[in-house]
C-alpha cells in the first residue's frame, strides 16, 4: 500500500543526514487525497514508531509531500512526483 511513499524513502532519510540533521526525525509523508503516515525514526537500527495514520481508498496519490524535522527543530520538506512514469524528487 505505501512501497509508492516508501520508494524514495532511503534517499530522502540520506539526504537529511549530509544536511547534517540529527536524529531522531518526525517524518510525515501526505497526499493530496488526504493520506497520511507520519513516524519517528530513531536511526537505522531502530524500528520506526508509527504516530499518525489515516488511508484513503487507493492509498498515496502524486505528488506526495514530505515533511522532515529533526531534535533541532530543522526541517525539510520534499515533493516526491512520479506522475508520467517518470520520478521527479524536489527539496524545498
Amino acid at each position: 500500500m505505501y512501497e509508492e511513499a516508501m520508494k524514495h524513502f532511503a534517499e530522502i532519510l540520506r539526504i537529511c543526514r549530509e544536511r547534517n540533521m540529527k536524529l531522531p526525525f518526525i517524518i510525515c509523508a501526505a497526499s493530496p487525497n488526504g493520506t497520511v503516515f507520519c513516524m519517528r525514526f530513531n536511526g537505522p537500527r531502530g524500528e520506526p514508531d508509527v504516530l499518525a495514520q489515516h488511508d484513503e481508498p487507493g492509498g498515496f496519490k502524486s505528488p506526495i509531500n514530505w515533511m522532515v524535522l529533526d531534535q533541532n527543530g530543522e526541517a525539510v520538506r520534499v515533493t516526491v512526483d512520479v506522475r508520467n512514469k517518470r520520478d521527479k524528487v524536489s527539496f524545498h
